[in-house]
């Protein structure tokens, strides 16, 4: 029984050797390493807000592009600045994304079905207004 552990155990670490003997002068590698060095000028706010329930919803905002992020429930939905309606919404128009100075919405369009509402924290608007 100890001859064949012994005759396993040396014909695995002769496998991982064999195995492991790849080189780390390997151009994919070096590739898939090298920063690229990409100048990211995108005005990008943060904000976490949660409604009266505790559910939050995170919002990722970006000014340049006119986009937003919002994760809510494990889920990310990207939405872009529609022109004729105010407020965002997404590529195939089933969600749309609303906020005004205290008040954040997330709905779905295509059953009238309000997926978050919050108000924002008065008190953090009024120190950044003053």
């Amino acid at each position: 029984m100890k001859k064949a552990v012994a005759i396993l155990f040396s014909g695995l670490c002769i496998l991982s050797v064999t195995a492991c003997k790849h080189s780390a002068k390997d151009p994919d590698l070096n590739a898939a390493n090298t920063p690229t060095s990409t100048t990211n000028n995108d005005e990008i706010v943060k904000e976490t807000i949660t409604d009266r329930h505790g559910d939050q919803m995170e919002i990722i905002t970006n000014k340049t592009k006119n986009s937003v992020v919002v994760r809510l429930n494990g889920q990310s939905y990207e939405l872009h600045k529609n022109f004729e309606n105010p407020g965002f919404s997404t590529v195939d128009n089933k969600y749309q994304y609303t906020e005004t100075k205290s008040e954040v919405t997330f709905l779905k369009k295509d059953v009238d079905m309000v997926l978050f509402h919050g108000k924002r924290d008065q008190a953090n608007t009024k120190l950044a207004s003053q």
